[in-house]
């Protein structure tokens, strides 16, 4: 019989090469900095193609026309993304087959907005100022371009000078399904991107007593032009990687809400107020209606969407606006960051770690093991035990 100690052993050896077993690629990326631009020493636009058993996911990170864009454009295997450029920016972007489909995010504007009533979130009577991305100027600060991530980080200059902060982008794509390392800890699979924005020391319009910052989005999606994006909030039990955020919101394209290849933003309602990410520096990320607007004329988004039928493009805007009341405004910690990922197909679902599975096995593991170990040592115990013997009288 081997001793429970042993046994227990055993379980967590066992437990143990279960967690560290590795990770196993679902896409093989690869990546090309300004693809067919021979003349381009500045400006940054990644082309990521992600190819997998059935189909190629086609990414483009761009930011060389001021406005940071994030396209994906889904195809056949044998497809590729071709581009002619117009001094450092793309000037037209075709796929050489029909795409099974292709959806788009980019930040064009950001507003500051004086928050009187202490609300946390922008609305139509808050005064406002919008700086366009339009005319930013990106400088990239990392990159890693390999078979296993793709990683890239840009920063502008606020208002075009430096002295009044700064705005940075991260982005980063894993060929398998993953959790982010900071908070609040996205799944990001092979489908999707990570990105992450953060408002540095931001310089406040003066006579703005209650300056709060807001970013604004538009979405692009090949569905037809008269639907609308489709907004959920899902409650989640699990709290494990976000403390205390038991929310999660999914925006939708059309396609994707009716449970086909769509596309997907998702994100919890969730900012940071500090470099330093933490249950004490979080905030609300609040999310406006969606209106319909146009793909922005100078835009890389035009550089592709332009050739589509405008009837099967739909196009809309959003507000994402972060605080919430009795913070001390934006100018309490000069800082907020916001984490979000683009996708393709259906939005990942939680699940608990192989850390967390593991505890649960070990917990649920051992007490049965101990409960076994007694009857079977109560079994052995019976079953040794001699029989009765008859008392005889000596004669």
């Amino acid at each position: 019989m081997i001793p429970v100690e042993i046994k227990m052993q055993i379980l967590t050896m066992l437990i143990l090469l279960f967690i560290s077993l590795a990770h196993g690629q679902d896409r093989k990326i690869s990546s090309q900095r300004n693809p067919n631009c021979g003349n381009c020493t500045s400006g940054t636009l990644l082309y990521v193609r992600a190819d997998g058993s059935h189909d190629t996911v086609h990414q483009l990170w761009d930011f060389t026309h001021g406005i940071p864009t994030i396209i994906f454009i889904i195809s056949g295997l044998n497809a590729t993304v071709n581009m002619t450029w117009d001094d450092k920016s793309p000037r037209k972007i075709w796929i050489t087959e029909q795409p099974k489909y292709s959806f788009a995010i980019a930040i064009d504007k950001v507003y500051e907005y004086n928050d009187l009533q202490d609300n946390g979130y922008i609305d139509a009577l808050s005064p406002r100022r919008e700086f366009s991305l339009d005319k930013a100027i990106w400088s990239q600060e990392d990159i890693l371009q390999t078979d296993e991530e793709v990683w890239l980080q840009m920063r502008t200059n606020y208002r075009q000078d430096p002295k009044q902060g700064s705005m940075q982008i991260k982005l980063d794509l894993l060929p398998f399904k993953d959790y982010a390392v900071e908070l609040p800890h996205l799944i990001h699979t092979a489908n999707s991107t990570l990105v992450d924005v953060s408002l540095v020391n931001f310089t406040q319009t003066r006579g703005y007593n209650a300056s709060r910052f807001a970013l604004r989005l538009i979405m692009v999606g090949t569905d037809d032009g008269a639907l609308s994006m489709n907004y959920t909030m899902r409650k989640s039990l699990d709290d494990e990687h976000t403390p205390g955020i038991f929310e999660i919101i999914e925006i939708r394209t059309p396609e994707c809400a009716r449970g086909g290849d769509g596309g997907f933003l998702q994100f919890r309602p969730v900012g940071y107020t500090q470099p330093q990410r933490g249950v004490a520096s979080s905030t609300m990320a609040h999310v406006s209606t969606f209106n319909k607007t146009q793909v922005p004329h100078d835009s890389t988004l035009n550089a592709l969407y332009r050739s589509f039928d405008k009837d099967k493009l739909l196009v809309q805007n959003m507000f994402i606006s972060f605080g919430e009341s009795g913070d001390g405004y934006y100018k309490q910690h000069n800082f907020t960051s916001w984490s979000f990922t683009i996708g393709y197909g259906e939005p990942p679902k939680e699940s608990f770690s192989t850390f967390v599975i593991a505890i649960i096995s070990i917990g649920l593991g051992v007490p049965v093991l101990l409960a076994l170990s007694g009857v079977v040592y109560l079994l052995v115990r019976r079953y040794r035990r001699p029989g009765p013997t008859r008392l005889v009288e000596e004669q």
